[in-house]
């Protein structure tokens, strides 16, 4: 807010709280308190009232969907490198994407039907061939992506790593899973826990 101080005789304190207005503007308001000091320090200073006026308009729009140009710069270069990745490595993106869950964004059900949608294989999740996490598959060459147990709704990861574990100790198919390894017969809500499709 170095233009505050420069053109209307902000301190660097008052400066700040300018700032902290203009990201707050729409929760809490208050920027329209600033109008006065702004407007008559830009004028004591020569400028027209006019120019003063648009400067406040500037900020007040500014305000309604700005953000600091650090945040910018990190946005973007997220945005950039996840591009890239979605683009030159999907399925290791869908994989890591899925891993990383909750996101706040988008269900594991549509980023598994946007990968579909560009050409990757997913395969469901198995309990006799599935990790916790997604994972690849068909390496080296292109890859499948595997959906880890984490996606059986209502599958606690102990369970899964129960399950995993026998898995390893000795050979069995899927109808005995249960048998193989310690995990609660009781449905949640009255179904059994089903895979995301």
């Amino acid at each position: 807010m170095q233009i505050s101080i420069l053109a209307a005789g902000f301190t660097p304190g008052e400066a700040d709280g300018l700032r902290r207005a203009m990201a707050a503007w729409r929760r809490k308001g208050g920027l329209d308190k600033y109008y006065d000091r702004i407007v008559d320090g830009m004028t004591s200073r020569g400028y027209t009232k006019e120019f003063a006026e648009g400067i406040f308009k500037q900020i007040h729009g500014f305000s309604e969907y700005g953000f600091p140009e650090s945040h910018a710069a990190s946005f973007a270069l997220l945005v950039y490198a996840s591009c890239w990745l979605k683009c030159h490595h999907p399925a290791e993106f869908l994989a890591a994407m899925l891993n990383s869950m909750p996101l706040g964004f988008y269900s594991p059900s549509q980023l598994v039907q946007d990968a579909r949608r560009h050409g990757v294989v997913v395969r469901p999740a198995d309990v006799m061939a599935s990790d916790y996490n997604a994972t690849l598959e068909d390496l080296p060459g292109t890859p499948a992506v595997r959906l880890g147990l984490r996606q059986v709704s209502g599958l606690k990861q102990a369970s899964a790593e129960r399950l995993m574990a026998a898995r390893a100790e000795a050979p069995f198919d899927s109808a005995d899973a249960w048998r193989a390894a310690p995990i609660s017969t009781r449905p949640r809500c009255g179904s059994w826990p089903a895979p995301m499709r």
